[in-house]
């Protein structure tokens, strides 16, 4: 009865399977329904014509990753590359901006730095993990934006202190509203010149408006008005009240700031090990968070790439989503079918399970003389040691490195010892254990054995480091 059972219940599974996923990317109406959809477009709501538009099927699945994350919304994304490339866009950066940015970060996103570089917004590297360098940095660069690897992907595997983040960044955004805002910055423009002392409240209040207009539309006309108001009060030429208008404009816009906002990369812990939303809690801080979904969002199937970004702001989503829109940075229909339909009730038992592989084995390695070191976040040795028994007790990764005298023929005597028991190559989330060399380092990726499996995972680094030894 039992056998029967369970093969009827996975009989229905499939049948949701197929009747959930679509197989087209186009979305096939009826006349009536596709005139709904036709005054929707013309309202700007949501339509469903299009997959890159959105598709039911795909704002389920964000639904429930938002039930997950316990956050208002989630958007996916083709890689995780796509998340980031697409939250950064969507903050809408103009050359000049000052954007922080982790040293220790994925490869494609320093490349993604030099791109924004070419584009005039300038980038400061920082140590995720130092907050006295960041809150200097805060203080003198002015930032607009901060984007970094709440738990670095290297061998030191910074922990950046999200909660004192968050504060800092609560500072700055005061300073930003109360000094740096157009109005007050004018202000001190025209205090520090004779001839504006007699210039009323209107003709200051109305070159603020200018400048805002300006930096909307990159208009210069808007400032007609305002130069021959110049012309009579500080009695120039036209061509000298144009120089001068110049000289306001970009005094204000070299020290205005808006706001300061954070990308946080958080695909080392997944927010199962550790949810950076959760510390930024009764904070007016506005974040988005972005993950590379391949790693743990499948179950270790190792299909389909994936992004993911999520927000403490419905405001953020929305605009991520809109710019994913514009870049056709969307989840596909055919991977999306790819992600397990029981993902959210299996993924915090199987990320725990990493987790607590990761840490045994990290225990157990760190005890080999042979062993020149080993960097884990929950490790006595680790510099944010103290942070990390705060925010994940019970193992923040599911990865870790180490350093030994001879890395290449470390990997190979765990691969011949191991067989297929053991994977070697990049990426990290698979359900066997993984590892791979660069120079002397080796990145150990904790898959998520169980029970003797594991014992076996176990035995087979003990018996390379004893041939090691």
């Amino acid at each position: 009865m039992k056998v029967k059972l369970q093969f009827y219940n996975l009989n229905i599974f499939n049948f949701k399977i197929k009747i959930m996923n679509r197989e087209k990317i186009t979305t096939e109406h009826s006349a009536e329904s596709w005139n709904e959809e036709v005054e929707k477009y013309k309202k700007g709501e949501k339509i469903d014509i299009y997959a890159r538009n959105r598709y039911p099927e795909l704002e389920k699945k964000e639904k429930e990753f938002a039930k997950m994350i316990k956050v208002p919304d989630t958007a996916l994304f083709n890689a995780g590359m796509a998340a980031i490339y697409t939250a950064i866009e969507a903050e809408n950066l103009k050359p000049g901006d000052v954007v922080l940015c982790g040293k220790d970060v994925y490869s494609q996103t320093k490349e993604m730095y030099n791109s924004l570089e070419k584009r005039g917004i300038k980038i400061e590297l920082i140590n995720s993990g130092d907050m006295d360098e960041i809150e200097e940095n805060i203080k003198s660069k002015k930032p607009r934006l901060i984007i970094l690897e709440d738990i670095a992907n290297a061998h030191d595997m910074q922990v950046c202190d999200i909660k004192k983040l968050a504060g800092l960044t609560e500072q700055a955004n005061g300073i930003y509203q109360s000094e740096l805002s157009p109005d007050n910055l004018l202000e001190q423009y025209f205090s520090k010149r004779e001839q504006y002392k007699d210039a009323s409240p209107e003709f200051k209040e109305n070159a603020t408006t200018k400048i805002q207009e300006f930096k909307q539309g990159n208009n210069p006309f808007v400032f007609r008005d305002i130069i021959k108001e110049v012309e009579d009060t500080a009695d120039l030429s036209t061509k000298d009240a144009i120089r001068e208008v110049s000289r306001m404009v970009k005094f204000v816009l070299r020290n205005s700031r808006e706001k300061l906002s954070l990308i946080i990369d958080n695909t080392l812990a997944s927010p199962i090990l550790y949810n950076p939303i959760k510390d930024l809690e009764g904070s007016d801080v506005e974040a988005v968070v972005v993950e590379s979904g391949t790693k743990h969002y499948q179950e270790g199937q190792d299909k389909i790439t994936l992004g993911i970004a999520y927000s403490n702001r419905q405001g953020k989503i929305d605009a991520i989503k809109k710019k994913r829109t514009e870049l056709g940075t969307y989840l596909q229909p055919v991977a999306e079918k790819e992600i397990p339909q029981d993902i959210t009730e299996t993924m915090p038992d199987i990320l725990k399970q990493h987790a607590d592989n990761a840490l045994r084995l990290a225990e157990m390695l760190s005890k080999s003389k042979n062993i020149i070191a080993v960097s884990h976040p929950n490790l006595p040795a680790h510099k944010q040691n103290e942070l990390v028994k705060e925010i994940a007790p019970e193992g923040l990764v599911s990865l870790f490195y180490i350093k030994v005298p001879d890395a290449e023929e470390f990997v190979k005597k765990v691969k011949e010892l191991g067989g297929d028991k053991i994977g070697v190559g990049g990426s990290f989330g698979h359900k066997k254990t993984w590892l791979y060399n660069i120079g002397d380092q080796i990145r150990i990726a904790a898959g998520s054995e169980k029970g003797v499996e594991f014992e076996e995972t176990l035995d087979i680094f003990r018996k390379a480091m004893e041939k090691t030894d």
